[in-house]
């Protein structure tokens, strides 16, 4: 009987240890490149934080995934089968900061002794195509179809005022924001700038347009007042491109992808990053060094995360029950050495914020963590950062918005102009005080302003204050809900440092006290379920999923009229609206 198991065990082991040979050489098959191949990066749809899993688990092509691109980079700099890279821009949709990512990724990996070059479809198509532009003018060369467009506009933030559109309906909004710049909810309280929001974005449009000037003029080696001065013509035709030395030559795709395989005069193998980059077969019993990346994309929201292609922007939402669970996982787990918080959040609800905020509180005292942000991390993204060992964000991110914001909307005009009549029999003298047929008495105005909203506010003021090492009041000063951008956040000490992805995991490296050059395995987090447990639960995970093509500018207003909808309303948010157009 004995002999009979561990026969049987022998086997499943040596079957095992087959099974493993097996994927091992078909991985390196798979992968055996020339020498001289060339790494194509096409950039087309949403660029998604993180490669997820489309409707259905059907492979999409709609969208690029940044993770799956920077370690596609990250490898291929330094592989002597790859000569250069080859990007094809053709109608990606991407955050300044993600942009500036891109193009950080690109020119580091031209310094490594290889040639980078870029074919554009058009920059914009009645539109504004400063991002792609942005990101092509960082490789060595430009190219553009004949009729392609440089639509190089400048920048813009267009803010929403609905309050004429309540008046109409008889709905009376009763709102209140503590923070000087806190203006998510000027939305359906006013019908102009005020001019603290005005202020404020002047402040961002003119650091953004900096930039992208700086960084254009740095990559094409023209002087700023020259790129201004192109942006001031703009559009411009491909040929006005050419002459302006914006574009090295104009060409269609097909005479781009030629020219590459035959670059300087040498015959190329050309690789998709996606093929190239499939992840490493990892070894049976685990790794001792690991890194924990996990991501908070999207508006943060209490309970299970959601996907909604019509309100919430980039479809997806970060929810408490999954981000506490990640931090909880990279906590326990003895092999995860340090934590990378990737963000990309504008906020959303208080209590969510702070389920996350202790989730992640909890994590750093066993082991770093050190953030990075994205496009954004304001408002509640910048509450769930506060315990972090180490900030860091791009140029171009939008963070800071410390402040707090709620109210409610009484209905009754609009019930009563519809018909409908309402009587309402209570005990308590606040009972109607969330009620959606009344307005705050003075009495509850002054409660939810004061003790609500107010002891929100001068919590946060003191989470950021801790991690900070800076007086409450000093936080104050540079918080009342302003949103700043990632290059004005470090003069303020809200940040620690300007750097992207890379520079945030080489901190966490060090912090664990590893060797910056060391391979390490990376833990992506939050896990995702298989499809078939996609398919019973209902929910749909990733980012590059559908979604109902809306103006940008419609985005804060539809997600704050979804939350006025919402069992919880919108009592108690830390929320940013700003949506600029670049």
């Amino acid at each position: 009987m004995l002999k009979r198991l561990l026969r049987w065990m022998l086997r499943i082991v040596v079957m095992f240890v087959v099974l493993v040979l097996i994927v091992a050489v078909s991985h390196y098959i798979s992968h055996r490149y020339r020498p001289g191949s060339v790494l194509v990066l096409e950039l087309d749809g949403p660029l998604a934080e993180r490669g997820g899993y489309p409707v259905f688990g059907v492979l999409n092509k709609g969208g690029t995934s940044l993770n799956i691109i920077r370690q596609a980079l990250k490898e291929a700099e330094t592989d002597s089968r790859i000569a250069g890279l080859a990007i094809r821009v053709i109608d990606p949709e991407m955050e300044l900061a993600q942009a500036q990512e891109l193009s950080d990724a690109i020119t580091e990996f031209g310094s490594h002794g290889k040639w980078t070059t870029a074919y554009m479809e058009t920059a914009g198509e009645s539109g504004h195509g400063n991002l792609p532009y942005l990101v092509a003018s960082s490789a060595d060369e430009v190219s553009m179809m004949p009729q392609g467009e440089l639509n190089i506009l400048g920048v813009g933030i267009r803010e929403m005022f609905a309050r004429g559109m309540l008046d109409w309906l008889h709905v009376t909004p009763n709102f209140a924001s503590l923070g000087k710049y806190k203006s998510a909810a000027n939305v359906f309280t006013e019908k102009d700038f005020t001019p603290a929001q005005r202020e404020e974005d002047q402040a961002l449009v003119s650091d953004m347009f900096n930039q992208i000037v700086e960084a254009t003029a740095r990559h094409r080696h023209l002087s700023a007042d020259t790129v201004r001065e192109l942006i001031d013509r703009a559009p411009l035709t491909a040929a006005d491109g050419l002459k302006s030395h914006l574009l090295d030559r104009l060409e269609y795709q097909d005479q781009f992808d030629d020219r590459v395989k035959h670059y300087k005069g040498t015959e190329h193998e050309l690789i998709d990053y996606d093929k190239y980059s499939n992840p490493q077969v990892k070894s049976p019993f685990g790794a001792r060094n690991k890194i924990a990346v996990i991501y908070g994309v999207g508006a943060i929201e209490r309970g299970a995360s959601g996907y909604d292609p019509i309100f919430s922007p980039g479809s997806s939402s970060m929810g408490s029950d999954e981000m506490t669970a990640a931090f909880k996982d990279a906590r326990e787990d003895d092999d995860v050495r340090a934590v990378v918080f990737r963000i990309d959040s504008p906020g959303g609800s208080v209590i969510a914020s702070e389920l996350i905020r202790r989730a992640v509180e909890l994590c750093a005292k066993k082991k770093p963590v050190v953030v990075s942000m994205s496009g954004f991390a304001a408002s509640g993204g910048f509450w769930v950062a506060t315990p972090a060992a180490r900030v860091y964000a791009d140029p171009g991110t939008l963070t800071g918005s410390i402040g707090v914001l709620g109210g409610k909307f009484n209905v009754s005009g609009a019930a009563g102009a519809l018909g409908v009549a309402s009587g309402a029999i209570t005990l308590g003298k606040n009972a109607e005080m969330y009620d959606s047929f009344t307005d705050f008495t003075p009495a509850q105005q002054q409660i939810f302003r004061d003790q609500i909203l107010g002891d929100t506010y001068q919590y946060f003021l003191k989470l950021v204050a801790a991690q900070r090492h800076l007086t409450v009041e000093q936080v104050n000063d540079v918080a009342q809900g302003r949103v700043w951008s990632g290059e004005q956040a470090v003069k303020l000490k809200l940040i620690d440092q300007i750097g992207g992805f890379d520079a945030a995991m080489n901190e966490a490296k060090r912090l664990a006290k590893l060797d910056p050059k060391e391979p390490v395995e990376i833990v992506e987090l939050p896990g995702r379920p298989g499809l078939l447990e996609r398919l019973l639960s209902g929910h749909i995970y990733g980012q590059q999923g559908l979604e109902w093509p809306l103006p940008q500018a419609l985005a804060p207003l539809l997600w704050m009229i979804r939350q006025s909808a919402s069992p919880h309303g919108i009592l108690g948010q830390a929320y940013c609206p700003l949506v600029p157009v670049i």
